[in-house]
């Protein structure tokens, strides 16, 4: 792989970083990647006037390394800590299986590298409505004071992930629902919410390889790409330590994405599903604005029939959460789950461990017995040899 002909491009409140990847050991065409970070209240100059090296090497070399490049030849001098991260970053992948061997080498091309971030540290994160995300922002309310460099002061909404996936489909209608949804929740918690955009996801990839291994290092390379200056970026995780989970986003491996300018901290591993949306009752604006369901429904947040918005729903149940503004009820009948969910979902299914006691507790045992069914059937194939790349 080659990433080259790096620009950057400065237009009213956008600032886009664009380069060219092209593909040596394999027939993919070249494409344009670009990441588009808009911030209309910027109250620092950028420190250096250059297209962001990090967020493409970043954002690339996942896919290079899931196709077998021999190597990333970028055309700028990215931060040796990022380098070396990503080297760990593929060795915790090749343990976990379904990568080729060995890792792309990384060549650096000539000149200065750019210089180390000075300045005051500042605290961004990504942000869709998500459970873990909201639940991310509350906990660092509750644990730092405003004034200090760990206290979000930015959430990055990204339009080209869950939201624009696919290039045929920009979905703009509904990145301005989302954007939409999350403005009052934001002034609550004073925040300031940044669109970016990115084409990142259009690159050629492999079945599932954005939920199994590339997401968080796309979530870092939009956070390179909108740093200002030094800066902590949090990501929520997904899954408990108690389940570690060979997933995209994993304690072990999250921060390996950071560089001497970007901290990228994996947040919320110590508390389940449950725990968080428990903690997330006591915030009525953050239970109005939950968005979890990739379904694109016009100005409908949520299809609340999918296994995500099932799940939710039960988890908001477990809490002492009847009803919410983004669901609706939060029992769920049995018969959405046996045709939501015929086969479970990968490793979704050790969430449903967690609201048995729950369930059992308000005597929903036709309920429960499905779920643990889910449960039974992810546990044999996690037996049978169930790995990434076929989940």
């Amino acid at each position: 792989m080659n990433i080259r002909d790096f620009a950057l491009k400065v237009t009213g409140d956008a600032r886009i970083t664009t380069a060219t990847v092209t593909w040596e050991d394999h027939d993919f065409p070249e494409q344009n990647l670009f990441f588009e970070i808009v911030d209309s209240e910027r109250d620092t100059p950028h420190e250096q006037d250059e297209p962001c090296a990090d967020a493409c090497l970043a954002g690339c070399f996942p896919l290079a390394a899931v196709h077998g490049e021999t190597r990333i030849r970028i055309e700028s001098r990215p931060c040796p800590m990022l380098v070396d991260g990503l080297r760990t970053v593929y060795a915790w992948w090749e343990s976990w299986g379904g990568m080729p061997s060995p890792a792309p080498v990384i060549e650096s091309g000539a000149g200065t590298r750019p210089t180390s971030a000075v300045g005051p540290r500042r605290a961004m994160c990504c942000l869709s409505g998500g459970v873990d995300g909201l639940h991310m922002l509350l906990r660092n309310r509750q644990v730092y004071r405003k004034g200090e460099p760990a206290y979000i002061r930015e959430a990055l909404l990204i339009h080209g992930f869950d939201i624009g996936k696919r290039a045929r489909d920009p979905e703009n209608e509904r990145v301005q629902m989302a954007l939409q949804r999350l403005q009052p929740l934001a002034a609550e918690a004073g925040v300031r919410i940044i669109p970016c955009r990115t084409n990142l996801r259009h690159l050629p990839t492999k079945p599932d390889f954005w939920t199994h291994r590339h997401n968080v290092a796309a979530l870092a390379a939009v956070g390179h790409a909108a740093a200002s200056g030094p800066s902590f970026l949090f990501i929520a995780g997904a899954y408990h330590l108690a389940n570690p989970v060979p997933m995209g986003s994993h304690p072990a491996v999250d921060g390996l994405f950071s560089s001497q300018r970007v901290t990228v901290i994996h947040e919320g591993a110590r508390f389940s599903r449950v725990d968080k949306v428990r903690d997330l009752a006591s915030w009525p604006t953050a239970l109005a604005t939950l968005r979890v369901c990739a379904a694109n429904l016009g100005d409908k947040a949520n299809c609340g029939v999918c296994e995500k918005c099932l799940g939710t729903r039960l988890e908001l149940l477990a809490a002492g959460v009847e009803e919410t503004e983004a669901f609706g009820p939060s029992l769920t009948p049995v018969e959405l789950w046996q045709a939501a969910v015929p086969v479970p979902s990968g490793h979704r299914a050790l969430r449903y461990a967690d609201l048995l006691p729950f369930l059992r507790a308000r005597g929903l045992f036709d309920l429960c017995k499905v779920l643990e069914e889910k449960i039974a059937l992810y546990r044999q194939r996690i037996r049978e040899g169930m790995r990434w790349p076929g989940l």
